[in-house]
């Protein structure tokens, strides 16, 4: 990706989705989510910036996942089109099962960004709300900022950061209730000091999407019986040397980035015990 082409759409980024086998049907629908003459319109956010799937359950659940790489916040205008011909798609399937997720490039909190850039953040954050509370979305929090400048600034109170990646469905028990809080996504700061975003994590729907034991039949003769696994912590000792394998580079190589002065020192501890 050319870092000098990404805020004018000369980057060339795919997004990928990876459904897991045990949860859904092998055969997907990939859904074309505008038509031929919006493409021009859309600019390169219709090259690779979406996927659009209609996915099976096994208990024959139909779900569409959409992974999205939002346009930048310096092109409010695009992010309304692309969210226009969102809903759109949408409107041809109500009641459908969905899950959006990825980088949204709008926030519901920042810190540390300048004034001048101000009027940009303010149009995309609040066109945010108003997309998924006009489709009937519900969104599920970050619990905390999900990117961040981890080499822009002198301390920590000059790091910029912001809630920028989300997870929005329709049509699944995710608001609170007296008998269940609304999940959360949980925040994993992965890889080197350079990864300006994390990894988010959450749990929808156990009940619905948790996946299934193909060795337990059910009476119905269905698929299986649905089953959740925990990590049992006990498992620790038998996998711990391929989690040194993978995690003791990354930590040597953030040492290596505070040493060389690339990334601030508190950071990258920080990076160091979260990875």
């Amino acid at each position: 990706m050319p870092n000098d082409g990404y805020n004018d759409g000369r980057a060339h980024i795919t997004v990928v989705t990876f459904l897991h086998k045990r949860v859904f049907r092998p055969k997907v629908l990939i859904v074309n989510w505008h038509k031929p003459r919006g493409k021009k319109a859309l600019e390169h956010m219709a090259h690779g910036h979406i996927l659009w799937l209609d996915a099976m359950t096994h208990e024959g659940e139909r779900i569409s996942i959409i992974c999205i790489h939002q346009a930048t916040a310096r092109r409010p205008d695009l992010q309304r089109r692309v969210n226009t011909h969102i809903q759109a798609e949408m409107n041809k399937s109500e009641g459908r099962r969905r899950i959006m997720g990825r980088d949204l490039n709008a926030a519901t909190s920042r810190t540390g960004y300048s004034i001048s850039t101000k009027s940009h953040f303010e149009k995309v954050d609040n066109q945010f709300p108003d997309f998924f509370q006009r489709t009937g979305g519900s969104l599920i929090q970050s619990e905390a900022h999900t990117p961040k400048d981890l080499m822009g600034g002198a301390s920590l109170d000059d790091i910029k950061s912001a809630t920028l990646d989300h997870i929005i469905t329709w049509i699944f028990p995710n608001n609170d209730t007296a008998e269940m809080l609304a999940p959360k996504s949980t925040v994993y700061w992965l890889g080197a000091c350079a990864n300006d975003h994390v990894l988010i994590s959450c749990t929808i729907d156990k009940q619905l999407l948790c996946y299934q034991d193909p060795w337990t039949r059910d009476p119905g003769s269905r698929t299986g019986a649905i089953k959740a696994e925990n990590f049992d912590p006990k498992q620790m000792p038998r996998i711990q040397s391929k989690l040194d394998a993978i995690v003791r580079p990354i930590a040597l190589q953030i040492i290596t980035d505070i040493n060389k002065g690339k990334c601030i020192k508190e950071m990258g501890l920080q990076c160091v015990v979260e990875s």
